[in-house]
């Protein structure tokens, strides 16, 4: 008994050492702003008009994210998370795109603040994944025919209720059954996902990736 007492204890620091170095944090820092920016050419002779503030990453929620540790790591299972894998991206080019083209009719972003997020993975070995995230004011001209990943608004949509969406938008959101499919008509399209609402009145949020399009 005492053999395998003092084998358990001696194999405690390589059992933490393992789990720890598997965890995954993020970190994200502003590294710039911008009085204006686009990935595409602007029309100036057209007049544009300011379709949504503070599209992208909020200020507020990184601050108040990076705020629950004092080195400023953030776990994976905080709701910002989401909203950065919704824009995230490789390059600065593409996460202008990714925000401007999260607004239906956006053309252009303004007041652009650039934040870079370092995903890590373990510790003194740790797997450093670097993507780049904005956020500002997208500008442009709307039209109720614009599309977001293929999607217009009022456009018939299905859906499948799995364990992976359920932990995408939490059973308190939508109280489903695991392998039912849905059915119901877009409301309101987003940078990451579409709002929905159900034959039976229900509103949920569903990422575009679950969703199937029957059109209108």
């Amino acid at each position: 008994m005492k053999r395998l007492f003092t084998l358990s204890i001696a194999l405690l620091p390589f059992i933490s050492l393992v789990m720890f170095s598997c965890s995954t944090y993020y970190t994200i820092t502003p590294i710039g702003e911008l009085t204006s920016a686009s990935t595409r050419n602007i029309e100036y002779s057209k007049k544009y008009d300011k379709l949504k503030s503070y599209a992208g990453l909020s200020r507020t929620d990184v601050e108040a994210a990076s705020s629950t540790n004092k080195n400023g790591k953030i776990k994976k299972k905080n709701p910002i998370i989401k909203t950065v894998d919704s824009y995230k991206a490789k390059s600065l080019n593409e996460a202008i795109d990714n925000v401007v083209k999260s607004v239906p009719g956006g053309e252009y972003i303004n007041n652009l603040r650039v934040y870079q997020v370092n995903e890590i993975k373990g510790s003194k070995f740790a797997d450093v994944a670097i993507y780049y995230v904005v956020a500002g004011d997208v500008w442009g001209n709307y039209s109720e025919d614009a599309e977001i990943k293929g999607f217009h608004k009022n456009d018939t949509v299905v859906f499948t209720y799995t364990k992976d969406l359920k932990e995408h938008i939490g059973e308190v959101n939508f109280s489903g059954e695991i392998g039912k499919q849905y059915k119901g008509k877009v409301i309101e399209l987003k940078g990451g996902s579409a709002v929905v609402e159900l034959e039976n009145s229900t509103i949920i949020e569903i990422p575009y990736s679950f969703l199937k399009n029957l059109g209108h």
